[in-house]
Formats: structure tokens, sequence, C-alpha cells
């Protein structure tokens, strides 16, 4: 039932690592799945993700939750807010764009904001802010 996890992450990926001014805030490399221990601060890594078989008469798809982290030190809170903003706007875009990603014969049916939450993040000395989306897709019939 993951069939759509990881290509819905590349695109989303791919999607984010496309606009220039997030890319320019996080140095032009700051967007992982694997956080390396030298990455600069600030940067976007994927949490935690969770799927959900969502099927309907006409067809088979899943519900994904999927968690994005922003972090940052210099300018703390304000940096984080600032990065989410731009995060949340890019993906409303994605959600709302006629040009869908491909996403390897499945169709995004929508990209939801659930949930945002920013705190300091003492073990990691700085700020953390946590953006939660609900996706759905739909496997594209004959792909």
């Amino acid at each position: 039932m993951t069939g759509a996890a990881l290509i819905l992450q590349k695109a989303i990926l791919a999607w984010l690592q496309a606009a220039p001014l997030l890319m320019e805030k996080l140095h032009g490399q700051g967007i992982y799945d694997h956080v390396p221990p030298d990455a600069r601060f600030p940067y976007i890594s994927f949490g935690q993700s969770q799927v959900y078989a969502w099927d309907t008469d006409s067809g088979s798809g899943e519900e994904h939750s999927l968690v994005l982290h922003i972090w940052a030190r210099s300018n703390g809170r304000r940096q984080v807010l600032e990065l989410m903003m731009l995060v949340e706007a890019l993906l409303e875009a994605l959600d709302s764009s006629t040009l869908r990603p491909d996403i390897g014969g499945f169709y995004l049916v929508n990209l939801t904001l659930q949930s945002s939450q920013t705190r300091n993040d003492e073990l990691r000395d700085g700020y953390s802010g946590q953006l939660r989306y609900r996706a759905v897709t739909e496997k594209i019939e004959g792909a």
C-alpha cells in the first residue's frame, strides 16, 4: 500500500528544489531525507509519514500523512516562520497547479496543510518548525 509514498516525496522535493527563493534561503542544498552530520542551517527534512488505503468504487488510492521539519539557528523562530510560510505557499501552489508533477503512475488528488508548529529545540541549539500535510493519490489506470 505504499506505492505512491516515495514517488510523492520525490515530487514534493523536486517542486521545492525548483523554487529559486527557497533554495537561496537554504543556501542551495538544504532539503534532506536523511540529514548529513555537516548540514548547514537552515534546512528542511522529511519526517514521519503514514499511508492509508483510500480506495473508491472506481479505483485505488492512498491517503498520505507526511511531515516536513524546518530547522534554523540564526534569527531563530523568525527564520523558521519565514521558511514555513514560504514552503506553505509553494505547496499550496502545487496543490492548485494545473501542471501537477509527474508522480509515476499516480495522480495527486490534493495536498492540504493540516497543522503547523514551532518550538525551541535545545538539543539542536536552535528552532524547529513542523508542517503536517495530508495528500491523496489515485493510481492512474493503465499506468
